[in-house]
């Protein structure tokens, strides 16, 4: 396998980065078992901690399955993503304001499902996830834990098609990675109020406002993307 070592800066982004390429080209097959955290870890010189936190973003992506007591394995659908994004991309030639418009109309409405229908682990989840967030040390790890909180509250929605399109929209974010990453970074402190104002109302089990804070924060990152 041709892992390049990485840059400590952009670990976590850049770690999901080569898994996934790693799957996209073939050298990793759908069903094929990863190498052990500690050899991933030699592999691309980072630490442990790192290529587990990116295991796991890229387990919530759909990309990975982590069995306990027996490794992590790469998905079936896992190689259909890209091929759908590819698909969209050369089929809409969409821009990132697009991309965000379309972003707070569908993830609205998850966010408002996902506080009526989350059971107490995902809730648990979100709020470990959003801790997480307010100690990123850097806006990669800002980025990738975002994302795993905006694909989290896909899944608490309990519905297959609506997770199977957030999970695509979360390769479409990957594609427009860096202005996206700036934007948010621009207003940090804001959106993270936002997001455990939004961690809090599906907690509350307060659909209208979940819906509406979702759409104010992706909204934001629009706004700032000019």
């Amino acid at each position: 396998m041709s892992f390049e070592t990485i840059k400590r800066e952009s670990t976590l982004e850049i770690i999901v980065q080569q898994i996934k390429l790693q799957i996209k080209n073939g050298t990793l097959k759908p069903g094929e078992k990863l190498p052990s955290e500690r050899k991933l870890a030699n592999l691309l010189g980072v630490s442990r901690a790192s290529v587990r936190e990116s295991i796991q973003a890229l387990a919530y992506s759909g990309y990975l399955e982590v069995i306990q007591g027996k490794g992590t394995y790469v998905l079936e659908m896992a190689a259909k993503y890209d091929e759908i994004v590819n698909f969209l991309s050369e089929f809409s030639n969409y821009s990132v304001d697009y991309l965000m418009e379309a972003r707070m109309i569908i993830e609205g409405e998850l966010a408002r499902l996902a506080a009526l229908n989350a059971n107490q682990k995902e809730i648990d989840l979100m709020q470990k996830i959003f801790r997480k967030i307010s100690h990123s040390k850097d806006a990669n790890s800002f980025f990738v834990k975002d994302l795993e909180l905006h694909l989290t509250i896909a899944k608490a929605t309990h519905n297959p098609v609506l997770n199977g399109i957030m999970k695509i929209i979360g390769e479409l974010i990957y594609k427009e990675t860096q202005p996206i990453l700036e934007a948010s970074m621009e207003f940090q402190e804001r959106n993270l109020k936002n997001i455990k104002d939004l961690v809090q109302a599906i907690k509350e089990r307060d659909a209208i406002r979940a819906k509406q804070l979702m759409i104010e924060h992706i909204s934001n990152i629009k706004s700032s993307l000019g």
